[in-house]
């Protein structure tokens, strides 16, 4: 405003020095201003200067906790492998680099896991590495994008260890086995020497010695179950399986209840052949009849069916309408110990599900108190098919 008003005074005609005097107000007011503006520059220029200072600081700080974390990947003593969208690997750390040994960046994850991880059967989650280790593997998908990251962690001191609890309760176990064994075969056995001492008595008659005689048999076939129990219970469900025929296997087991109340239904192709410990699963099957007949009376008998699945699997099932269990006795019938005989060791139905489980199979109960009980052995145990054959019953 006052240069406006000073360029109008000199319009007027007002003196030269009134109008220099304006003018020297002016360059006054301007130098006074610029001044200012430089001051605020230079306080600009410092606040930026600090800002640049921090900024480069913090992201220097970044750079290094970069670098840490970076290193703390690289040396961890699992593997770590990060996938793209394509779920191909576009980063790798040492111990992954290591434990794969070869190529993987680049590689897809898919090739890389089915080349070099072994899987471990009914066990999620875990694999064997060709060189031996076992691992568990996780991947987890990182926050709002489509990369994944994969971790695999060296669990075979920790497997080593379960397995040697696992000795440590079964030595356990056998040494409460072995007490009770050691009871249960006084009793079967004095039975049999009894009996036996009777054969020499020359008064006896035929039939009695006749019947003496089963005695002996029907006591030492108890012993022989007992201890075959036992043997197998001990086998921890390690059993050497190889190829039988189906209906060879089938037919030993009739052979073994022919004079027994027992009505055997088969149908099999009759070329399919089994991968199986056939002493095993046929002591499995004969337990599991051998309970059902002692379940029902004398007018009672037994259905076991031998059924091949769609799937080529094996349905086993041993049906009885005896005096059936309860809700509560078939929540511990596969615990071993656990029996509700009075000469019984408590191992037959714990070992019929290690038996099952070792051919990667499944056992299963209904029953019904005063109706009767079902057993079913569900078992992937067929070969490789041959030539289709027709279906035959036995």
């Amino acid at each position: 405003m006052s240069l406006l008003s000073t360029t109008e005074s000199i319009r007027k005609g007002q003196p030269l020095e009134e109008a220099f005097h304006a003018f020297n107000q002016i360059s006054q007011h301007l130098t006074d201003s610029y001044q200012q503006l430089e001051q605020q520059v230079v306080v600009l220029s410092q606040q930026l200067a600090e800002s640049n200072s921090k900024k480069i600081q913090y992201l220097s700080e970044k750079e290094a906790l970069a670098q840490q974390l970076e290193a703390m990947v690289e040396t961890l003593p699992g593997a770590v492998i990060v996938l793209d969208d394509n779920r191909l690997v576009v980063k790798a750390n040492a111990c992954a680099r290591d434990w794969f040994q070869h190529e993987l960046i680049g590689h897809s994850w898919a090739e890389i896991k089915a080349k070099a991880l072994i899987n471990i059967e009914s066990i999620d989650g875990q694999f064997k590495l060709l060189s031996g280790e076992v691992v568990a593997l996780s991947t987890t998908r990182l926050n709002g994008q489509a990369a994944e990251i994969v971790l695999l962690t060296d669990i075979s001191h920790q497997q080593a260890l379960q397995q040697r609890l696992e000795q440590q309760k079964r030595l356990a176990e056998m040494g409460k086995l072995s007490a009770s064994l050691a009871h249960q075969i006084r009793t079967p056995l004095a039975s049999a020497l009894l009996y036996a001492s009777q054969l020499n008595s020359a008064s006896i008659t035929a039939q009695s010695q006749q019947k003496f005689s089963a005695k002996i048999l029907q006591q030492l076939r108890l012993l022989s179950s007992q201890v075959t129990d036992m043997l197998n219970y001990a086998h921890q469900g390690e059993f050497i399986k190889k190829s039988v025929k189906l209906s060879d296997f089938i037919s030993r087991v009739q052979q073994t209840y022919e004079e027994k109340a027992v009505d055997f239904i088969a149908v099999f192709d009759k070329d399919k052949r089994l991968i199986i410990s056939e002493d095993a699963l046929s002591g499995a099957i004969a337990n599991l009849i051998d309970n059902a007949l002692d379940a029902i009376d004398a007018e009672g008998r037994i259905v076991c069916e031998f059924i091949l699945q769609p799937n080529q699997g094996l349905l086993i099932s041993i049906k009885d309408q005896g005096v059936g269990l309860s809700v509560e006795q078939q929540k511990h019938i596969f615990d071993p110990f656990y029996t509700n005989k009075m000469n019984g060791t408590g191992l037959g139905l714990a070992v019929v599900k290690q038996v099952v489980e070792a051919h990667a199979g499944r056992v299963t109960c209904v029953s019904e108190v005063g109706l009767g009980t079902t057993m079913t052995l569900t078992l992937p145990v067929i070969a490789p098919p041959l030539n289709q054959q027709p279906i035959r019953s036995v």
